[in-house]
């Protein structure tokens, strides 16, 4: 994975699943990703890449969770 699409999702986790005391902070760091990204990506709307964002965070938390165990042989 290309690792500013990497800082990016990891910044969208982060703001999504922080403290409300640290939402300011973290959701100044995703602007600030999203607003880079957004430059090198001309001709997309915030809207369109947010949505992509958001699809690919969950595909990246599914990669990361680990595999289910299987049951114990009878």
């Amino acid at each position: 994975m290309n690792p500013d699409l990497e800082a990016l999702i990891k910044a969208y986790l982060a703001w999504r699943e922080c403290d409300v005391s640290q939402r300011p902070g973290r959701q100044a760091d995703y602007d600030a990703l999203l607003e880079a990204a957004l430059r090198n990506s001309p001709g997309v709307s915030r809207k369109v890449f947010t949505q992509g964002i958001r699809h690919r965070a969950m595909s990246f938390l599914k990669a990361q969770a680990r595999p289910p165990t299987l049951p114990p042989q009878a």
